[in-house]
């Protein structure tokens, strides 16, 4: 007779979080970017990336190709990623305010995330203190108490894990993109 037992590595249910990544080339003319899924325990499910050349920013106002160049690398990972998370995060200083209120309309919930609260943000962004450390700048509202982007956000939090995967995704990218 085999012993009792529960495998709690598969009661999570609490589904995928998505952390986008956009890295800036050295040499300005391209952006690499990444969408890294993992679990609510931070364990890896899916990785995208991609990269988007920047246009010839003469021609544009200043920041417009690279936020036209975000967009459309943002679009290609959502089209290439098999799944689909339950909560995405960005990095603020990576994501512009606008990004998922003027140019990609997501029907999951998505929060920029800083560590200083200084960061610029939308007036249509509701803010949020994690911890003293970090701030969320929803793009809609937060999600609420009991919901499952929520109950994965707090176990990411819980198992002090909520910005690690962004360094792996960033680790990842250079991975991928190695000559």
């Amino acid at each position: 007779m085999p012993i009792p037992f529960r495998d709690l590595r598969e009661e999570d249910g609490l589904g995928l979080a998505g952390y986008l990544r956009f890295i800036s080339e050295d040499n300005g003319r391209g952006i690499r970017g990444a969408l890294f899924l993992v679990n609510a325990r931070g364990e890896p499910v899916e990785f995208a990336f991609s990269r988007i050349d920047v246009p010839a920013s003469f021609l544009w106002r200043i920041g417009e190709a690279k936020r036209l160049a975000v967009a459309s690398l943002a679009v290609a990972l959502f089209q290439a990623c098999p799944k689909v998370p339950s909560l995405l995060l960005a990095l603020a200083a990576e994501v512009y305010p606008q990004l998922f209120t003027e140019d990609i309309a997501l029907e999951v919930p998505i929060c920029r995330i800083a560590d200083a609260e200084d960061i610029p943000h939308a007036i249509s962004e509701t803010t949020e203190t994690l911890s003293s450390a970090l701030h969320l700048f929803w793009v809609k509202k937060p999600p609420g108490e009991g919901s499952l982007a929520r109950r994965l956000l707090d176990a990411l939090q819980t198992r002090q894990i909520t910005t690690e995967p962004f360094e792996r995704a960033a680790r990842g990218i250079d991975e991928a993109f190695r000559e």
